[in-house]
């Protein structure tokens, strides 16, 4: 048996988390080794007095960091760990090459995906293969059992009160995009939307491709979004907007800047379209609710399950009502549907069987404790501060000064140590004056912990050194 030391049942940290921290402590101190077997949830409950749901949940919290790997019939093992104490053997020949670094790729974007494929994964898809196969689509806008589940869905997640019919499938946000922007009727010679700027590069690449002008509205560290700028213009056909946690500053909308924002939306006749980007991990803060629940008739919301999922799996939705219900509708019914009728049967009942509700509160754990071990490993560094961590998977790196040529030295240094990670400056649109000093993001939600936390120490230690 696994010695866990004690258990403080009087202290404020759950008994879960205390158990998770026990048992990686014994992992990382080497009293279990890698590829051993660790108790069953049930004989480890037995041992300690607790309740079996208490150690399947630490053993949830150290499966999806990567310390344990769940073998599918043949129990849980430890896994395979680097530890800094560890012995380097030293190489055969001294005139070897030194080998190259492992890549830790931390580009932002990426969900951590352990724990997806369990029992509730599986028979969702093994009875959605075993449906019989319709001859023809059925609905463009979605299989109706899967819009009913998302509705419901943003209903427990969200306070949204959504009709189905106001639901369309997607093949993710940049689908929705898509689709959103051929739905939009331009007032004057070609479509004018506003962008975030820095904001997602892929929306701006998506509007030029499709020839649409797109506006840089300009997002302030600490300030947020210029919604002055916005209030002065009257030429918008439509705003893109990520209210809830801002990509990449972590800035987010409060409530006297959404009505701001949907005032101007109903004074000028624009459209918002709301990116509830990263609003299934608020971490710190009350989530506030969405800008589609102020005033749903001028506000497109999007949504996708590429944070709590996979990018890979290419599904997400559009929630609008009324005219701008009918546009899309139309718009989807031109292109035809997206994503296939396996797939979104097999996601109605995963979704159905609460199985997704379980899986984000997994990784909401996950994420939690991993956002507490970097705010750890970076308080009080001096010279380099991290933010943009009060919500979703990524955070920012600010470098110290203002010269461009340290973000691209201590980019260019991580990935000959085989950090990869991007520059804040690529946020930025081309050709725009913004006030982003220099800085990094990266990603920490998919690789396991400890090699998280190994880059982490590189980050800092590399960025100190370069600007130093």
């Amino acid at each position: 048996m696994i010695d866990v030391g004690s258990l403080d049942r009087g202290a404020p940290a759950p008994l879960h988390e205390q158990l998770a921290h026990s048992l990686r402590a014994s992992i990382l101190a080497g009293r279990v080794t890698s590829g051993e077997a660790v108790p069953s949830t049930r004989a480890l409950a037995a041992d300690l007095g607790l309740a079996r749901g208490t150690v399947v949940s630490a053993y949830e919290i150290l499966t999806g960091e990567g310390y344990l790997t769940a073998r599918p019939g043949g129990g849980t093992v430890v896994a395979e760990i680097v530890r800094p104490s560890e012995p380097r053997s030293l190489p055969a020949v001294a005139a070897a090459p030194e080998p190259a670094p492992a890549v830790i790729d931390l580009r932002p974007g990426r969900p951590g995906t352990a724990g997806i494929v369990d029992a509730a994964w599986r028979s969702a898809w093994r009875r959605a293969s075993a449906l019989e196969v319709a001859a023809d689509v059925a609905d463009v806008l979605g299989e109706p059992a899967l819009r009913r589940q998302i509705a419901a869905h943003l209903g427990r997640t969200r306070g949204l009160d959504v009709a189905p019919d106001d639901v369309i499938v997607t093949a993710g946000t940049s689908d929705a995009m898509l689709l959103t922007v051929l739905a939009l009727e331009p007032r004057g010679a070609r479509l004018r939307i506003g962008i975030e700027n820095p904001g997602y590069p892929r929306v701006r690449h998506l509007l030029g491709r499709v020839g649409v002008e797109a506006v840089p509205i300009a997002v302030r560290l600490g300030a947020g979004l210029d919604l002055d700028d916005i209030e002065a213009r009257d030429d918008l056909d439509a705003m893109i907007v990520t209210p809830h946690h801002h990509y990449p500053l972590g800035s987010r909308l409060d409530a006297a800047a959404r009505a701001r924002l949907l005032a101007w939306a109903a004074r000028t006749g624009a459209v918002v379209v709301e990116d509830d980007y990263d609003s299934e991990f608020p971490h710190g803060r009350v989530p506030l609710p969405p800008l589609h629940l102020l005033d749903p008739a001028n506000v497109v919301l999007i949504g996708s399950l590429s944070k709590v999922l996979t990018p890979a799996l290419r599904c997400g939705w559009i929630v609008a009502t009324g005219a701008w219900r009918e546009h899309l509708a139309a718009a989807r019914a031109d292109l035809d549907p997206s994503v296939s009728q396996v797939q979104q049967q097999a996601l109605a009942l995963y979704l159905g069987d609460g199985a997704l509700a379980r899986h984000t509160a997994r990784r909401r754990r996950d994420y939690r404790h991993r956002r507490r071990l970097m705010l750890e490993a970076f308080a009080g560094v001096e010279g380099v501060t991290l933010t943009a961590t009060d919500g979703g998977l990524h955070a920012v790196v600010l470098l110290p000064g203002s010269a461009r040529e340290a973000e691209t030295r201590v980019v260019a240094a991580l990935a000959a140590r085989g950090i990869v990670v991007a520059p804040l400056a690529g946020y930025a649109v081309p050709g725009t004056e913004t006030e982003l000093p220099p800085g990094l993001v990266f990603g920490y939600a998919e690789p396991s912990t400890p090699a998280l936390m190994r880059a982490v120490e590189t980050i800092i230690a590399t960025a100190r050194a370069a600007t130093s």
